[in-house]
């Protein structure tokens, strides 16, 4: 009974979100103004990607949350790749009405501008971008791995004496520092190149991704090699568990 009640629950969430998106999606169809339609298209990108990661995790609330959706929606707006499509492919995409397409444009424009040369920008400009797309579910591992360039190129280690008289490494990051485009993106190319990371992207849970993307500018993401051995180290483990029971043969007593 319990069951059927969450089930009843979660599907509510799921019809309600959706309602949302196709609103949005309407609603940029139906203006005219360039400016409200990029909003109304970047709301159903927000929308879609609350709506994914809730289905992810098990459990889509009842009535979406509109702040959140805002407030995903403003980042999805200022990345580069979602203002070069509303440029010019942005009245097309209303006019189509399906989502999915206008996610699937999103991040086929942010592959093609990744393979040009990067504009400089501030690492903080880099981390929040980045950050835009994971909740809006659009981060691909170029994205993932841009995060950990951000996070190195505007970071100084140095080691220093403790009390204890121990050397420590310390860690200073200045955020504000401007990232050189071709710096940014030749470390980018390195991260993604090493067979840690791509070990991580491949065997890693989406939602410790989204969580650990989000979390403290993403800095954690440094650590993938570290991350990837713990991966590596569960394998068998996980292996014998999704391996089914295997029927034991009879015992034949031995005469």
């Amino acid at each position: 009974m319990a069951m059927d009640y969450q089930s009843r629950a979660e599907q509510q969430g799921i019809d309600a979100h959706r309602k949302y998106i196709d609103a949005r999606m309407a609603s940029a169809r139906e203006t005219s103004d360039g400016a409200e339609r990029s909003r109304c298209l970047a709301d159903a990108v927000a929308a879609n990607g609350m709506l994914l990661r809730g289905m992810e995790v098990g459990f889509v609330t009842g009535e979406p949350n509109y702040k959140a959706i805002q407030e995903i929606s403003g980042g999805i707006q200022s990345t580069r790749a979602f203002r070069s499509l509303m440029a010019d492919s942005g009245e097309h995409l209303a006019q189509n009405g399906s989502v999915d397409a206008l996610v699937n444009a999103l991040r086929d424009r942010d592959r093609a501008l990744s393979e040009r040369e990067p504009p400089s920008r501030g690492a903080i400009d880099v981390i929040r971008g980045v950050q835009a797309k994971v909740r809006a579910r659009t981060a691909q591992p170029r994205d993932y791995a841009m995060l950990v360039a951000a996070n190195r190129l505007s970071s100084a280690r140095s080691a220093e004496r403790a009390p204890d008289g121990r050397t420590v490494e310390t860690v200073r990051r200045d955020l504000n520092r401007q990232l050189d485009g071709t710096l940014l993106k030749t470390e980018t190319e390195r991260v993604l190149k090493d067979p840690d990371f791509r070990y991580l992207m491949e065997h890693e849970k989406p939602e410790s991704l989204y969580v650990n993307a989000l979390r403290a500018n993403g800095a954690a993401f440094e650590k993938y090699a570290d991350r990837a051995e713990q991966l590596r180290a569960r394998e068998p483990e996980l292996t014998k568990a999704e391996q089914p029971a295997q029927k034991q043969e009879p015992q034949v007593p031995r005469l």
